[in-house]
């Protein structure tokens, strides 16, 4: 048994109780010796001889009850210490389980952040498919000149304008379709289809576009446009095509 951790007094009453149980045995053996001897002797047996072995028993009992004690408060801080052995692992394991469950938590976290930004990515790769458009109607031209003379407009003097779409600011452009066709016009857009430079019946698309930013989260992709039909007011149309 481990004594190392009893206290001091308790550790003293045991002391104690084991002297007074070896004072009382000793006592009490030469007290019998004694005994044997007078009788042996022929003496008569006095009232102080008989009371002598009797004293020694009760300090005998008394001793044991004292080392009973304090054996039984041994045990006691034995329990004692078991529960705070058992308290300690119980402790140490809810910090376990509350490790593991902070563990899996940051991994959900985690897997949902890797979910909404999958599907952020794959939303955005579907717009960029399907692509940012923008159209404009642009009206007649009107050669500028001395009012009631016959004046053709030509594309060197026909109004250029710019015709944009938003496109995200990370956005890499794929391709830009380019579509025109008469305001009145119920043709189907895939029908009115165009090339950059392509003369569309006095009406024509620049070679190139052009990019600009617009604010920090997209850019404007322009494509220009111009118009000399003196008759025909025509709606330019541009799709932008994306990867991000």
């Amino acid at each position: 048994m481990d004594f190392s951790h009893l206290s001091e007094p308790l550790m003293a009453s045991m002391i104690g109780a084991l002297a007074t149980v070896a004072a009382a045995l000793v006592q009490l053996r030469i007290s019998w010796r004694r005994e044997i001897r007078e009788r042996e002797r022929g003496q008569p047996i006095t009232k102080k001889t008989r009371r002598g072995p009797v004293i020694f028993i009760f300090v005998l009992a008394a001793a044991a009850a004292v080392g009973g004690f304090a054996l039984s408060q041994y045990f006691v801080s034995l329990r004692e210490g078991d529960r705070d052995t058992l308290r300690a692992d119980l402790q140490s394991k809810l910090s376990e389980i509350n490790a593991t469950a902070m563990r899996l938590e940051q991994a959900r976290t985690n897997e949902r952040e890797q979910i909404e930004t999958g599907a952020r990515r794959a939303e955005g790769q579907r717009l960029g498919e399907e692509g940012a458009s923008a159209s404009v109607v642009v009206g007649p031209c009107k050669p500028e000149g001395v009012p009631g003379a016959k004046q053709e407009c030509t594309e060197q003097s026909a109004l250029r304008i710019a015709i944009c779409a938003r496109v995200p600011a990370s956005a890499t452009v794929r391709e830009v379709q380019l579509y025109v066709r008469a305001a009145n016009s119920k043709q189907p857009w895939e029908e009115a289809r165009v090339q950059a430079g392509q003369d569309a019946g006095q009406a024509r698309f620049a070679d190139k576009f052009t990019e600009r930013p617009d604010g920090d989260a997209g850019k404007q992709i322009c494509q220009g446009f111009a118009n000399w039909s003196g008759e025909k007011s025509r709606i330019a149309r541009i799709l932008v095509k994306y990867a991000l």
